[in-house]
């Protein structure tokens, strides 16, 4: 059963009647000069080169620089004392190596040499003696 608000409705929408869109206006446009595609030319160049010059310089502020590999194994060989490994000395090593690389095989390298108070355990000693059954 209709209700007088869809009778009303339906009376708006048989009084509409479209409009013919007017005609857009039509510029004319002068075809361009040789000067000006000279100067899009120069401006293409000098941008390609700002671009070649700037993904350079990227490439060089990201270099590692490599060491000597006997240095790294003479460092890893001697025991670092060093503290728990928590997430303060974590964060602390991350903000000052090069690379995140670099701290996480930094903390890799040199394991726990300092043991634990009696009665605690490290979290990951827990976590790898843990046996799951699939």
């Amino acid at each position: 059963m209709p209700t007088p608000d869809d009778e009303q409705f339906e009376a708006f929408l048989r009084q509409f009647r479209p409009l013919v869109p007017e005609t857009l206006a039509s510029r004319d446009r002068a075809p361009r000069s040789r000067d000006s595609f000279v100067l899009g030319a120069w401006i293409s160049a000098a941008a390609a080169v700002l671009i070649a010059v700037g993904f350079t310089l990227h490439i060089r502020s990201h270099r590692t620089a490599v060491s000597n590999p006997a240095s790294h194994a003479a460092s890893a060989q001697q025991p670092v004392p060093s503290e728990p490994l928590t997430l303060r000395s974590a964060n602390a090593l991350l903000a000052a190596a090069p690379s995140f690389k670099a701290a996480v095989d930094h903390m890799a390298l040199h394991s726990q040499t300092i043991p634990l108070p009696h009665g605690q355990q490290s979290a990951i000693a827990v976590l790898s003696q843990e046996k799951i059954k699939l």
